[in-house]
């Protein structure tokens, strides 16, 4: 994976990131940093000893891979003497592939019981559209950790549940929040409920992600 390098700037004393480091911008959240990293957040915040997200300030400097991956490359290799040379190089490591092999999880549920109304495509929508009513009991698919609640532009109140293994379930649109950050949530439990109408229909948007990655919903949950 690429590492990535912070915005630097010519004011003397400002912060500039080294490898594997990415210095914090106004407007930054700890998701969408971990999301850009290829990360979760839960990742990001034990690297930096974060305890609060919340309190993320500009110019703060952050690790966004693992301890000691980002040295390892500038770090020489010891000079190696004549039986050296006569061993066989190790065979490079497999890196873990960005998506997952589909495979659907029976720990999971879906988040809500109305009928999908729009598909994953991987661009214009990076997950699904779930139709149903104001008011209607959003669902925890899954045994995780709120790792996030806050609200965006053109999406309203919004819901990540770290679920380990780089999975983060996302759920937007919603109206009434039930849960807060850092809580622990089971699979079925109520987290909020879908909010008003937008665009003539209320509906629940729903993502899943693996190391930031949007991936198909339907390729994880329950057949349906």
């Amino acid at each position: 994976m690429a590492l990535m390098v912070g915005a630097c700037s010519t004011t003397p004393g400002a912060p500039v990131a080294g490898p594997g480091e990415y210095v914090v911008q106004p407007g930054d959240t700890l998701y969408r940093i971990a999301q850009r990293a290829g990360r979760t957040t839960a990742e990001i915040a034990r690297w930096n000893q974060i305890k609060d997200p919340d309190q993320l300030e500009a110019g703060q400097v952050l690790r966004v891979v693992p301890p000691g991956a980002a040295t390892a490359a500038a770090t020489p290799p010891p000079r190696s003497s004549g039986a050296d040379k006569a061993r066989p190089a190790p065979a490079p490591r497999e890196r873990d592939p960005v998506v997952p092999p589909a495979s659907r999880r029976s720990d999971w549920g879906w988040p809500s019981q109305g009928a999908v109304i729009a598909g994953f495509n991987g661009n214009s929508n990076k997950g699904l559209d779930i139709g149903g009513s104001p008011g209607e009991p959003v669902h925890a698919i899954g045994a995780g950790s709120v790792a996030a609640t806050e609200t965006m532009r053109g999406y309203g109140s919004v819901i990540m549940v770290d679920h380990g293994g780089s999975y983060m379930s996302i759920y937007t649109n919603v109206g009434t929040v039930g849960v807060k950050q850092g809580q622990r949530v089971q699979r079925g439990q109520k987290i909020a409920e879908i909010g008003s109408a937008q665009g003539g229909r209320a509906k629940l948007h729903f993502e899943i992600r693996y190391r930031g990655k949007a991936v198909d919903p339907r390729l994880y949950l329950p057949a349906k």
